[in-house]
């Protein structure tokens, strides 16, 4: 005679840690949103000096795992501060090291509660889907603008896409998106209302 399986319970502590996750790091955002200006940041990072370059690759990282900081314009102060090479290295290093870290996050802190939360078949299943050739749907999602590209980095980690090719897709979609920003913020390429506007 077989033993019944035990009732899975629903997860709730870990839902409702998460949720308050989510609260206190919208309420950090939008007080602290407006301290997070470009002629506050610019003006900020010439004041430090040499440490400059330093401080602004540590801003290119926080950028992806915190979201007060926008990412959009980071690039393009890399570029206008430090010109096209040393610029689009800071650039494209800290979209690298960034989104490294947030998959990373995302695969060790995000795996088991996604297990529990939507169960392990499913969370297989997205894996199964986005662990062969579709990865390659990154790429774009990482190449537009606006797209939410650092809550993908985490979710890339929770479902487990394999390193090497979330890698790859960075170095596809996001490295040359910064770059490109980095080089327009030098100057080298014009990015029209984009540049005006952030």
């Amino acid at each position: 005679m077989s033993r019944a399986e035990p009732q899975r319970r629903f997860p709730w502590i870990p839902l409702l840690l998460l949720l308050a996750f989510v609260l206190l790091a919208v309420w950090i955002a939008i007080v602290s949103a407006p301290h997070f200006t470009r002629p506050r940041l610019e003006s900020f990072i010439r004041s430090t000096g040499a440490w400059g370059p330093f401080i602004l690759f540590g801003l290119m990282i926080a950028q992806i795992l915190i979201a007060p900081i926008p990412g959009v314009f980071m690039p393009i102060l890399a570029g206008a501060l430090y010109g096209p090479v040393v610029g689009v290295l800071i650039a494209a290093g800290g979209t690298l090291v960034g989104s490294a870290t947030a998959y990373f996050i995302g695969s060790r802190a995000g795996m088991p509660l996604l297990k529990r939360w939507i169960g392990a078949e499913n969370v297989e299943r997205a894996q199964r889907l986005m662990g062969g050739k579709r990865w390659i749907a990154l790429v774009p999602l990482f190449l537009l603008p606006f797209t939410p590209a650092d809550a993908i980095c985490f979710v890339a980690g929770m479902i487990g896409i394999l390193p090497l090719r979330f890698a790859l897709a960075v170095l596809l979609g996001r490295v040359p998106k910064d770059g490109a920003l980095a080089l327009a913020g030098a100057g080298l390429i014009h990015l029209g209302d984009l540049i005006r506007h952030v």
